[in-house]
């Protein structure tokens, strides 16, 4: 009995880290489409388009949606009141002074957060 209690264990944390990994997988794939594409807005929108669909597909969550939408939003809107106050400014620009692929950057970051947060919690780490 203690036995199959092991290695389910064992099982659910192997779980949590494949988790883990796709998360850091998401947020690399994030960060290097906008850097590599960058120049061209509509193929890194495109990219980070689909790259934030994979990452729906396997996280299946309401909440998770709900954090892409708030923080897709209200990432981009704070930068484009510190570009229209001269904190800095986007060489390649074509939605108020920002890229449109901005918007899903910053949602990726959010949901990236929200769900290693989760993952990390399942494995035990708490206050």
């Amino acid at each position: 009995m203690k036995n199959k209690l092991v290695k389910k264990e064992k099982r659910l944390i192997k779980q949590e880290w494949k988790n883990i990994a796709f998360n850091l997988a998401f947020a690399f794939l994030t960060l290097a489409a906008a850097i590599v594409f960058y120049k061209n807005i509509l193929l890194a929108t495109l990219v980070l388009a689909i790259i934030t669909l994979l990452g729906m597909l396997k996280w299946k969550s309401w909440l998770t949606l709900c954090i892409f939408i708030s923080t897709a939003i209200w990432g981009p809107v704070s930068e484009i009141i510190a570009i229209y106050f001269g904190a800095w400014q986007y060489p390649f620009v074509n939605v108020f002074n920002i890229p449109l692929w901005l918007f899903f950057v910053w949602g990726n970051a959010g949901v990236f957060i929200y769900q290693t947060s989760i993952e990390i919690r399942k494995l035990g780490v708490k206050k």
